[in-house]
Formats: C-alpha cells, sequence, structure tokens
C-alpha cells in the first residue's frame, strides 16, 4: 500500500469533518497525532528508508490540513534556486518581506550533514530562523525551528495550531486562514 493511500484512509476513518473542528477549536494537535499514528501502524509492516517515508507521510498530511484549513501556502517551489518544501503564503512574499513567510522543510534523510546543509541553503534566503521550520524524524541541532516525528517527542502535532498563530498577526490579507 503507497503512503497516500495510507494516509487518505486514515483521514477518512478520523473525518474531515472532525479534523476541521479540531483545527477551528485549536486541538489540532489531537487530529494530527491520531491520524499519524494510524498510519505508523500501518507503515511499520512497509519496507523501505525509515526517514524517507515518515518525512513523506509528514509532508503529505500537512498539504492535507493547508488545504483544509485554507492556509495560503505554495508547495513544491524554488526561490533563487533553493528547493522549497512549502513556503507559507508563498515565495513572492519572501523576496518582499521574509519576517511575514514560514519555510518548512520536511527531512527525509537521517544524514545529519544532508539536513544541515538544506538548512543552511534556505537560511540563504530567509534569514530568519525562527521563519524556518525542519521537520524531523528526531530533535536535530539547527538554527531552526525544529518539529520532530519521534514518538518519545512528536512536537509535529503542533505545527498547524502554530501555523494559524503565525498567521494571525499577519497584516496581508492573503495570509488570513479562510475556512476556520
Amino acid at each position: 500500500m503507497e503512503i497516500k493511500d495510507i494516509l487518505y484512509n486514515a483521514i477518512s476513518e478520523y473525518q474531515e469533518k472532525r479534523i476541521l473542528s479540531d483545527i477551528a477549536q485549536g486541538e489540532s494537535t489531537e487530529a494530527i497525532s491520531t491520524i499519524f499514528n494510524h498510519c505508523l501502524s500501518n507503515l511499520d509492516k512497509e519496507e523501505g528508508n525509515k526517514q524517507s517515508t515518515l518525512g513523506a507521510l509528514a509532508e503529505g498530511l500537512t498539504h492535507y490540513l493547508l488545504t483544509l484549513a485554507m492556509i495560503p501556502s505554495q508547495r513544491k517551489t524554488s526561490f533563487q534556486s533553493v528547493d522549497i518544501d512549502v513556503a507559507i503564503p508563498d515565495a513572492r512574499t519572501l523576496s518582499i518581506n521574509p519576517d511575514d513567510v514560514v519555510v518548512i522543510y520536511f527531512s527525509k534523510t537521517n544524514e545529519l550533514d544532508t539536513i544541515k546543509e538544506n538548512v543552511d541553503k534556505l537560511k540563504k534566503i530567509q534569514p530568519k530562523s525562527d521563519n524556518i521550520w525542519l521537520v524531523a524524524d528526531r530533535p536535530i541541532p539547527v538554527n531552526a525551528r525544529v518539529y520532530t516525528l519521534d514518538k518519545e517527542q512528536f512536537s509535529f502535532a503542533k505545527i498547524i495550531n502554530d501555523l494559524i498563530s503565525f498567521t494571525a498577526g499577519k497584516k496581508q490579507s492573503k495570509l488570513k486562514i479562510f475556512r476556520i
């Protein structure tokens, strides 16, 4: 079974209306934890690179939640020759006002040097370290906000609430959350 099939099965079981309600009430951590753990139990049976699988799962779930919550984002883009997994709201705003943009990098490797190198590339286009968010399988010592997928320290569950908090105070109308 593919990651996206496992993910959408878990989402279907949790129910989209319930996810949206959780997000609107500031309780997205429960939805994210439940869906992610449901997927993990099915992915544990799969062969392959665990970090790549976890990163792809987290990225897929994030894309889905951003769409559901109608949080403006640009996915899989490039800015000044630097690849970006997700830019909120978009890469164009990054060139105008980097303080208003979060750049999210989903690590799909366990190579610390590669992760640090990618974060350093992001620092060239996003000078504000607090606005570079790394999603990794474990805590990584980098100058960025790190969301972990580790069962013991599962901080990834807070990512949507943190994005809502980040976008709430922005003056640009396209940074507002429309659905919730």
